[in-house]
């Protein structure tokens, strides 16, 4: 078994165990725990690792989330999950890239990272947790945590802003469209840096940070949305 897929299943096992809103994982190929599988059409067919079919817990309906996963035994890979905006979304986006379920085709609303370290709240192996200095007293932890981990948080800040620049360019910031993230864990929500470091290693439930387009106010927010 390859690494990736190996981190494909320890996912799989995360999501289904701790997402209380998680439903099922689809896979993009076929697979050693025989779970269900997804299928792409159209002029580019090149696809992310998964599908998560799960219920978000702010308009309570069922949504399909693509994610790019990564091995990050080599930080190196980790960068190069960004293809999950540059390829994978931009795709969607301009209609080259159609998803499948079942026969059906879906629509996909968020698009993000993960990797085997997603769990303790992170993307890669070895970091520091930060403080958001800027945002401490502004923001609750569900839209941004007082603290995050500094790879991590370079890596998901440098995707949105390439994503908003995408947007303004192509003049759809006030169009809703998928958003873009990373898959952390609630850790970075109930804990303070203190008891986060104390105990190294720590797993969380999933937690989708992103930004997402808010059509109540016509606008894109960040959120700490809860799987």
């Amino acid at each position: 078994m390859n690494p990736e897929r190996e981190v494909e299943i320890k996912l799989w096992d995360w999501f289904i165990t701790s997402g209380d809103g998680i439903d099922k994982i689809f896979f993009n190929s076929k697979n050693e725990i025989g779970c269900d599988t997804f299928s792409v059409s159209g002029n580019i067919r090149t696809k992310p690792d998964l599908l998560i079919r799960f219920v978000n817990p702010y308009n309570k309906k069922i949504q399909y989330m693509a994610v790019e996963v990564k091995d990050a035994s080599k930080s190196g890979n980790v960068r190069s999950g960004k293809k999950v905006f540059e390829e994978y979304l931009i795709n969607y986006i301009n209609g080259d890239t159609k998803y499948f379920v079942e026969n059906i085709e879906v629509q996909i609303v968020h698009f993000a990272i993960a990797t085997q370290f997603s769990q303790q709240g992170k993307l890669y192996k070895h970091e520091v947790l930060v403080c958001n200095e800027s945002m401490r007293g502004k923001v609750m932890r569900n839209v941004v945590p007082n603290f995050e981990f500094s790879q991590t948080k370079e890596l998901h800040r440098a995707m949105v802003h390439s994503f908003s620049k995408y947007r303004k360019d192509g003049k759809l910031d006030k169009k809703e469209t998928p958003s873009i993230g990373v898959i952390v864990s609630d850790i970075l929500m109930k804990f303070d840096k203190t008891e986060i470091e104390l105990q190294n290693c720590m797993i969380g439930k999933p937690v989708y940070q992103s930004v997402v387009f808010n059509d109540k106010n016509m606008r894109w927010s960040q959120c700490m949305m809860k799987m």
